[in-house]
């Protein structure tokens, strides 16, 4: 009679912990669930897009669809920001929550726990290396943008009729709006240099900005004159 017993509870555990277990759902048939499901279900799909790394939301896709995540926590480091987590594009994650219809129109999955990530492709490269697009200045993208700048501030600053000589160095950023923004001299010369440099260079005409994830990034440079 013990055996029997102890067999049955012991099958007893195994069904109820095969009963906890989520079930894995597509992209697609998660954002099927009823707002009135409180189940946590598995979604498993490669990060297609990052919308905010504050909040910690981004979306998943995979064969079926694309969804969004809000509020990613990582349970094995509590507290942990997105930032933290390391996440990036074309990453593979597995993530476990519930469904929410938030203000009665967007689908997503709100607070999800990170189970699993597998790295993709953009680990291991610069910021600059993971851009959609390269800043461009005058037609110009990348390096030959950095240089065509040099060259239009270059040819504009005036030398000082003393003859006076140094390198000043001035760094910027590009901002969203392909703006010339936060005009500060890195390594300076006189005043007077220094000031005919910055002066320069915040006449800069407008750029087309750098975009990663498909928006507009502010990206910084700097750029080095010689005076001889």
């Amino acid at each position: 009679m013990k055996k029997i017993l102890a067999l049955t509870l012991a099958a007893t555990a195994l069904s109820l912990t095969l009963a906890a277990q989520p079930k894995q759902l597509t992209v697609k048939e998660f954002l099927k669930v009823s707002p009135k499901d409180t189940s946590a279900y598995i979604v498993k799909g490669v990060v297609s897009k990052i919308r905010s790394s504050s909040s910690g939301s981004f979306y998943l896709t995979d064969g079926t669809g694309t969804m969004l995540v809000y509020g990613l926590q990582d349970p094995e480091n509590p507290g942990a920001s997105f930032k933290q987590m390391d996440i990036m594009r074309y990453d593979t994650l597995s993530v476990k929550g519930r469904f929410l219809l938030y203000a009665g129109q967007t689908k997503e999955m709100k607070d999800g726990l990170l189970l699993s990530k597998a790295d993709g492709p953009e680990h291991g490269k610069t910021f600059f290396q993971r851009l959609d697009q390269q800043p461009s200045f005058q037609g110009k993208e990348g390096d030959d943008a950095a240089r065509a700048f040099s060259k239009w501030v270059y040819d504009r600053v005036k030398r000082p009729e003393n003859g006076e000589k140094g390198t000043v160095v001035v760094g910027y950023a590009i901002g969203k709006n392909g703006k010339i923004q936060e005009v500060q001299v890195l390594q300076g010369a006189s005043q007077a240099l220094n000031d005919e440099v910055v002066r320069v260079v915040k006449q800069s005409p407008k750029w087309k900005p750098a975009k990663y994830d498909g928006s507009p990034v502010r990206l910084t440079g700097s750029v080095t004159i010689i005076f001889d």
